[in-house]
C-alpha cells in the first residue's frame, strides 16, 4: 500500500472576510496548538495578500516555523516568499491553477508539499501524482465558495477518500465542514478536515481556548477511528526539546507493558557526564554517541523518547525504518516548549532563545510528515489514553 501522507486532524483556512487580519488568523491558529494552516487570501488583492502572507511566514518563522502554511492557488506568492527564505510549507492548486507538476519547477518549491481540489470521479482518478494531499468534495454547498461544484455527501467522500488513498494522496474532506462531521468524515476515510467558518477565530471565539478544544475532541475522534500505535510493535517518540518526550514514553510504556528508555539519559551514562557537559565538547562527539547508543536501545521492544535532533539524522531515520516500530511526533508547540526549557539549566540552549527557535525551525520539515500527537495542554496520561485506550 503506498505510504499517506500524515496530516492533522483539523486544517484551518484563513477567510478574507473575518474580523481579523490573514496574519491575526494564523497566530490565533499558531497560538491554539494547529500545526497547519491555510493562507486563503481571495478575494483581496495580490499585493494586500502578499503583505500578509509575507507577515504571516516572518511570524512562523520567528516562532520555530509554526504553524507550517500552505498558500492557496497563489503560486506567485509562494515563488516570492521562497526568495525571501520564507518557504511555505504547502501549495494548494485548484483545477485551473499552474499544474502541479509545473509548480515544483519554480524556484525555491523543489520541496514543497502540493494539494489539490478534486470535487468528482474523473479528478480523483486523474489527480496530479506529483501531489500528496487533496481536497475531496464539497461535502456540502458551503457560503465560502459560491461557485462550488455538486455536493458530493459522504457516500461521495467515501468514494473519492478510497480512490485517493489507492494513489497515495492524502484525502482532505471539505465544503462545509463542522466538528459534528469529524467522525463520519474519518470513517469515510478522510485524513484532515478542512474548515473555514466553523474554525474562524473571529466567529467562534476570541479565545483561543475554544479553538484548542475543537482540535483536541477531533484529534481524540481520528486516532478512534484511526489508531497510529501498534501495541505489537515499539515505539518511537520524536519532537523537540521541552515537549515531554520522557514523560509521555513513561505513560505510554505502561499502557503498552512495555519498558520507556530515554536515548538521552543512555548517552549520558555511557559518556559519564550532564548531555550539557557532552555538547560542551561538540555536537558532533553528542551525534556520535546517539549513533552508537540506539542500536542497544532497540534491541528489545519499548517505547523510546529521542532527543530533539536525533531525527536528522539520515542514519536514525533508516535504524528506525527497518525496525519496523512505529514513529509518532509529539507536536507540542515551539513556544510552549521553550518556557520550559529556558527554565531548566541543564538543556544545551536553555539561555538562547534565537538558537532554540532557529533549530525547532531546522527540523519542522522532518517531524511534518509524521504521526502526530498534539499535547493542546493535557496531561501526558491523557496523551497516552487516546494512543492506547
Amino acid at each position: 500500500m503506498n505510504k499517506i501522507l500524515n496530516l492533522p486532524p483539523l486544517y484551518p483556512i484563513t477567510g478574507a472576510d473575518q474580523k481579523l487580519s490573514l496574519s491575526e488568523q494564523v497566530l490565533r491558529f499558531a497560538g491554539a496548538g494547529f500545526p497547519l494552516v491555510q493562507f486563503r487570501g481571495k478575494p483581496m488583492k495580490v499585493g494586500d495578500q502578499w503583505r500578509e502572507l509575507r507577515k504571516a511566514l516572518s511570524q512562523a518563522s520567528e516562532y520555530g516555523g509554526w504553524p507550517l502554511i500552505v498558500v492557496n492557488d497563489r503560486a506567485d506568492l509562494a515563488v516570492l516568499a521562497a526568495a525571501e527564505n520564507l518557504v511555505p510549507w504547502g501549495l494548494h492548486l485548484g483545477q485551473t491553477d499552474l499544474p502541479a507538476s509545473d509548480a515544483v519547477r519554480l524556484p525555491g518549491l523543489e520541496n514543497i508539499h502540493l494539494g489539490a481540489s478534486t470535487h468528482n470521479s474523473d479528478e480523483w482518478l486523474s489527480a496530479n501524482e506529483t501531489c500528496d494531499h487533496a481536497g475531496v468534495g464539497p461535502l456540502r454547498a458551503t457560503s465560502t465558495k459560491r461557485d462550488h461544484d455538486e455536493a458530493i455527501g459522504f457516500n461521495g467522500l467515501s468514494k473519492g477518500c478510497s480512490i485517493l488513498r489507492s494513489r497515495g494522496i492524502a484525502p482532505i474532506a471539505i465544503g462545509g465542514l463542522t466538528l459534528d462531521d469529524a467522525l463520519p468524515c474519518f470513517q469515510a476515510g478522510a485524513a484532515s478536515l478542512a474548515m473555514t467558518n466553523a474554525l474562524s477565530p473571529s466567529i467562534l471565539s476570541e479565545r483561543e481556548s475554544q479553538l484548542t478544544e475543537y482540535l483536541w475532541q477531533a484529534q481524540k475522534l481520528k486516532y478512534a477511528v484511526r489508531p497510529i500505535l501498534s501495541k505489537s510493535r515499539g515505539v518511537v517518540i520524536v519532537g523537540g526539546s521541552g515537549t515531554g518526550k520522557t514523560t509521555l514514553a513513561e505513560h505510554l510504556a505502561r499502557r503498552m507493558d512495555l519498558m520507556a528508555i530515554d536515548l538521552d539519559s543512555q548517552i549520558a551514562r555511557r559518556a559519564d557526564c550532564s548531555i550539557t557537559e557532552i555538547f560542551s565538547k561538540g555536537e558532533l562527539l553528542f551525534r556520535n554517541l546517539e549513533l552508537e547508543c540506539l542500536p542497544e536501545c532497540m534491541e528489545q521492544t519499548s517505547v523510546l523518547a529521542l532527543g530533539a535532533g536525533a531525527w536528522q539524522q539520515e542514519a536514525v531515520r533508516e535504524l528506525v525504518k527497518k525496525s519496523n516500530w512505529d514513529v509518532l511526533w509529539l507536536a507540542e508547540t515551539p513556544l510552549i516548549a521553550w518556557e520550559r526549557v529556558r527554565m531548566d539549566p541543564a538543556r544545551p540552549l536553555a539561555n538562547d532563545r534565537t538558537e532554540f527557535m532557529q533549530r525547532w525551525r531546522s527540523r519542522l520539515y522532518e517531524w511534518s510528515t509524521l504521526p502526530s500527537l498534539l499535547p493542546l495542554g493535557r496531561t501526558p496520561e491523557e496523551l497516552a489514553q487516546i494512543l492506547v485506550p
